[in-house]
């Protein structure tokens, strides 16, 4: 195969040849060392494994569907046009860009660079180092719901954040979902150890902050503010240290949240922060949705039922009926998977009222959910809906 591909392929496919291998070999190198630490969960190195082997193949689709189905009609393909090039100058030393357009774009066309530098200029390669990032990411996710729920059911979570098809095939290409996964998990293994008062909490909530920041700042706006809002609800234990503790974290969480809402508004174009123009500038962003096939009629949320819709569609929609491609019906039977899953575990979901009065993580989780709903309830395509949820789920 090698000598096949040096003689009558280009870069990206001899290229690969040699790097997938090695990005493969060091994911299972992270892997062991990760099951090493934690011995007790006996059943984890199986979940990791076939987790790492579901992501590549959810990898080898994402990168035919973007590059042999649409011809290369796909985000990951600007990043690619651009690092292709730059990365050459970059080797020689003369590490410059260029700032003009969307902020959120650019750093990924930056980022994109960077691997690159490292990997050469090979898309299909490039699609392995970034699941690669959000594959990790989904294990920060787990190792949070461990420290913040050490009674769970940690298993069935391992196996929901790691098997589920849209967390295998969504994040998984040269672009923003599977860089803000990772950080998404970054943020939200700091969010549990802040509320345990675990180690590097501030520490791992700056990183997330800063890698969410860098490319989606109003992703970002949404955690920390459920996470600000969560450490109001936290317990306090009726002593004076918990409630200096609590402040403290207000704080800190206060300041980071309004660092984070005015870079939100400048990726966003909004010079006046109130209601009225974020709603506008909502508003302007889900028309420009309504396009490019997948389009439904979003329920506004001026209506009385308008939340509760936009929270099932955020969930689980599309339906099997409003399936018009392979990719919409898989994510339908996932999202009938989903409901049928809330259905068999509504005596878990039940608890979750009564948990709220001692575990802030359960209001952390509970408001980003709002929140995410609130802020993505105007979309109105299920395709590009579909690459936001994994951010959610």
């Amino acid at each position: 195969m090698w000598g096949w591909a040096l003689s009558s392929q280009t870069y990206n496919i001899y290229g690969s040849l040699a790097i997938v291998p090695i990005i493969v070999a060091l994911n299972l190198l992270l892997v062991a060392r990760v099951v090493a630490r934690n011995p007790e969960e006996s059943w984890l190195p199986w979940v990791l494994v076939i987790g790492l082997i579901g992501k590549l193949i959810g990898t080898f689709a994402r990168y035919y569907v973007a590059y042999v189905v649409y011809s290369g009609n796909a985000d990951a393909e600007r990043y690619n046009v651009y690092a292709s090039y730059q990365h050459k100058i970059w080797r020689q030393g003369d590490i410059v860009w260029e700032w003009g357009g969307k902020q959120g774009t650019q750093i990924m066309e930056i980022i994109t660079t960077g691997v690159y530098t490292v990997i050469g200029g090979s898309p299909l390669a490039g699609f392995f180092v970034f699941a690669s990032f959000a594959f990790w990411g989904a294990y920060l996710l787990y190792r949070a719901f461990c420290s913040a729920l050490p009674g769970a059911d940690h298993k069935r979570y391992a196996l929901l954040i790691f098997l589920l098809p849209s967390m295998l095939y969504w994040p998984s290409s040269i672009g923003k979902e599977s860089w803000l996964m990772l950080f998404v998990g970054v943020t939200a293994l700091g969010a549990a150890r802040f509320f345990n008062r675990g180690p590097n909490a501030l520490v791992l909530l700056a990183v997330g902050g800063l890698g969410l920041g860098l490319v989606r700042p109003h992703i970002a706006v949404l955690l920390f503010a459920a996470l600000f809002v969560a450490q109001l609800f936290r317990p306090t234990g009726g002593t004076a240290g918990g409630l200096l503790a609590k402040a403290a974290g207000l704080v800190i969480m206060g300041t980071a949240g309004l660092v984070l809402v005015r870079a939100s508004a400048q990726f966003l174009g909004i010079d006046d922060l109130s209601a009225q123009a974020v709603s506008e500038t909502i508003d302007w962003s889900s028309g420009q949705t309504q396009a490019g096939g997948s389009e439904f009629t979003p329920m506004p949320l001026s209506n009385p039922f308008g939340f509760p819709m936009a929270l099932i569609t955020i969930l689980f929609r599309p339906f099997p009926f409003e399936a018009d491609n392979l990719q919409m019906v898989v994510q339908s039977l996932e999202g009938l998977f989903l409901i049928g899953l809330v259905v068999a575990g509504w005596g878990r979901i039940r608890q979750v009222p009564r948990m709220l009065r001692k575990n802030p993580f359960l209001w952390f989780a509970l408001l980003y959910i709002i929140a995410f709903t609130l802020a993505f309830a105007g979309f109105a395509n299920f395709g590009i809906l579909a690459r936001q949820r994994v951010l959610m789920l």
